[in-house]
């Protein structure tokens, strides 16, 4: 009896590794190609953690519903997370999340979970605009920086020494994720470029809506892209902190989003297209970026 009970639950856990892999296969390729080269247990944890922010994301991003909708959606999510705390998970990705948080309750708290929900709680307004480099970096800590937090406990890091550089990867991926996304974000109504850098380029929200590009805007385009540059380098001379293969893990991705910033300059800064489609990398390009990550980490002394 007690071996069937195990079958089921093995057979259990299989479905829900395999619905976060494709979760993660269909938005973030780069990190499930990252996150295979974690330890089996690691991985897992951190597939839950990511299953957790994707479903969270895609709250706020669902093109059919309405801001009032959004919010009310986010007052469910945050109940729902509460549940899960307190042992009482919907389905089988709050379980994985709820045992998650349980091997590492240690090291691992509620509050970087609480700070992402307040970041897409501001995503929730008709017309989203950011005012300010400040606010963007606000946000993007928010939503991203704070997924380096919840990964530092799974990898076993000095939080102390390892934070900063683990909040700067995830502000650099999440301004990444921004200029990649442009096309999609707009028809969305939501422009995450400053406010004030795009006024001083003389560059209006209906031309970024109409997907309508300008030297100003592509101005704009690399300041933040440059911005994002510098918090990859920070994150990169971070890694260190990292016992294992914490390193590698970092400097593959470091290398796969540089690879995004490589690509956007390569079109001179344009990420504004008629077809709705967001910046690419290829294959190819991912397994240059691979071979770039082990070759910067074994040639360190």
């Amino acid at each position: 009896m007690q071996s069937s009970q195990s079958n089921v639950q093995d057979a259990d856990d299989r479905i829900i590794s395999e619905e976060i892999t494709a979760l993660m296969s269909k938005h973030d390729p780069i990190l499930l190609f990252a996150l295979r080269l974690l330890p089996p247990a690691t991985a897992g944890d951190a597939a839950a953690l990511y299953a957790w922010c994707r479903r969270l994301d895609e709250i706020t991003d669902d093109p059919d519903a309405d801001a009032p909708t959004v919010k009310r959606r986010l007052i469910d999510w945050s109940d729902r997370f509460n549940a899960l705390c307190d042992g009482r998970p919907v389905d089988g990705m709050d379980e994985a999340l709820m045992q998650c948080l349980q091997r590492n309750a240690a090291d691992l708290d509620e509050s970087p979970f609480w700070d992402m929900i307040s970041g897409m709680q501001s995503d929730a307004v008709d017309g989203r605009t950011v005012a300010n480099m400040e606010e963007l970096e606000d946000y993007a800590y928010q939503v991203a920086g704070t997924v380096g937090i919840m990964l530092l406990p799974l990898l076993d890091a000095d939080m102390e020494k390892a934070r900063a550089p683990a909040i700067a990867l995830g502000k650099a991926i999440q301004l990444i994720n921004i200029l990649r996304d442009a096309t999609p974000d707009a028809a969305l109504g939501r422009i995450y470029l400053p406010q004030d850098m795009l006024a001083s380029e003389r560059v209006s929200n209906e031309d970024i809506l109409q997907l309508q590009s300008s030297e100003g805007y592509r101005n704009v385009v690399r300041r933040v892209a440059n911005r994002a540059q510098e918090l990859l380098r920070e994150a990169e001379r971070g890694k260190s902190t990292l016992p294992g293969l914490g390193p590698v893990f970092v400097q593959i991705i470091v290398e796969l989003y540089r690879g995004y910033l490589v690509k956007l300059e390569q079109m001179d800064y344009d990420n504004l297209n008629s077809v709705g489609e967001r910046v690419k990398i290829s294959t190819w390009e991912k397994v240059a970026a691979l071979g770039k990550a082990l070759l910067a980490v074994l040639s360190q002394p």
